[in-house]
């Protein structure tokens, strides 16, 4: 709260989590330390699910958290409520049963919601019957999302787009704020060090497809006599079947002893050896997007930054000339890494303009910017 300010909080966060790591938890509470140093104090509500399997279990938990929240709200009324809206923590298995009770818990305090609509929907034809009973579903559900909603906020473009034009969801405006890194800066004096060459990947559980190309690349270089250590950054680490999959991938291409994991780091430690990086990757196959808290911390590091291109990729990235994006070919992988290992003016350089894109395009100050500009708009009324 700020200083001499009312006892009411201006806004409550209200979120649901179902890991103790939370990247959607990190960001809320991010930005409502932001707000709070630009006078705009917030109350948090967020809920942990437990390890529960089943359905009466999860429902009792659920049930018991919206009753107390919508209590909470009555006692102590927010000018607003932010609600960050993932949809699977809504969700017992893929299925968004708890979505109607939390918005009719929230609905009930009369307050205008502002939405942040993290993961709002699973996509159509892409995990076979289970995976459009998801999409049907949660499709279904965000039409009382939407409604409830006096506006929304999405962390690109493509996806605002994507909401104003469909016709079957209620008309609300749209703010588009990308997204921010959810680690602290670097320590000072940190920078790469060693006597092989890291290349650093910070968010490798993605689609399988990055694997292979990603050690195509790795092993064209050591080819062509550029010997270099390939750091996978952060959780979930190498006992995981994401990280076993990595290994087993670079075991078939002679490659174990080129890969290294650092496992699940505290915040700072993880910013550190991001920072202590050569090069660092960004390598989800839909491309640099402006919704990954990935793309911002590696970014933000200040290392230089090769990105793979993709469908979803962020044009303003690329124009800004903040990173190295780059066909999705191995070829064209290795030759962008193999060019700036070899130029440490350009280096410095392309990690200069990264860090400078990330401070102006993806920070915590400019999203809170956006969200309390809203927030007096609405307090004004149509």
């Amino acid at each position: 709260m700020s200083r001499g300010g009312p006892v009411d909080p201006a806004v409550a966060v209200v979120g649901v989590s179902v890991s103790p790591t939370c990247g959607v938890r990190d960001h809320a509470r991010l930005l409502s330390e932001e707000l709070e140093r630009n006078g705009i104090s917030s109350s948090m509500h967020w809920l942990q699910r437990g390890e529960l399997s089943s359905l009466r279990s999860s429902r009792a938990q659920m049930r018991a958290w919206t009753r107390g929240l919508a209590a909470e709200l009555e006692v102590n009324p927010p000018a607003a409520i932010l609600l960050h809206y993932s949809v699977f923590s809504y969700s017992h298995r893929g299925l968004p049963l708890f979505v109607a009770p939390t918005v009719s818990a929230l609905r009930r305090s009369q307050r205008p919601i502002v939405t942040m609509l993290h993961e709002f929907a699973y996509p159509w034809r892409y995990s076979g019957w289970r995976g459009d009973a998801w999409a049907l579903s949660q499709r279904t559900l965000l039409i009382d999302v939407v409604r409830a909603s006096a506006a929304l906020m999405v962390a690109t473009q493509p996806r605002a787009e994507w909401l104003t034009s469909r016709r079957w969801l209620p008309s609300r405006p749209v703010l588009v704020s990308p997204v921010f890194s959810n680690l602290p800066p670097p320590g000072a004096g940190v920078h790469p060090h060693g006597s092989r060459r890291r290349v650093g990947l910070f968010g490798y559980s993605y689609d399988a497809t990055g694997v292979s190309l990603v050690l195509d690349a790795i092993g064209a270089l050591r080819t062509r006599g550029i010997g270099l250590e390939l750091l996978l950054l952060g959780a979930p680490g190498a006992c995981t079947a994401a990280g076993e999959r990595w290994l087993a991938a670079a075991g078939a291409r002679g490659l174990g002893e080129a890969i290294s994991f650092s496992g699940a780091l505290p915040a700072q430690e993880l910013s550190d050896q991001l920072a202590a990086c050569e090069v660092v990757l960004f390598a989800d196959p839909a491309g640099p997007s402006s919704r990954k808290t990935t793309l911002a911390a590696s970014l933000a590091s200040g290392r230089p930054l090769v990105a793979i291109d993709g469908p979803l990729g962020w044009s303003e990235l690329a124009r800004s000339d903040a990173a190295r994006v780059v066909e999705p070919t191995p070829g064209a992988l290795a030759d962008a890494l193999g060019e700036l290992l070899g130029d440490e003016e350009g280096r410095e350089a392309l990690g200069a303009r990264g860090r400078e894109f990330a401070a102006r395009s993806m920070s915590v100050a400019s999203s809170a910017r956006a969200l309390g500009a809203l927030l007096e708009d609405l307090r004004r009324g149509p």
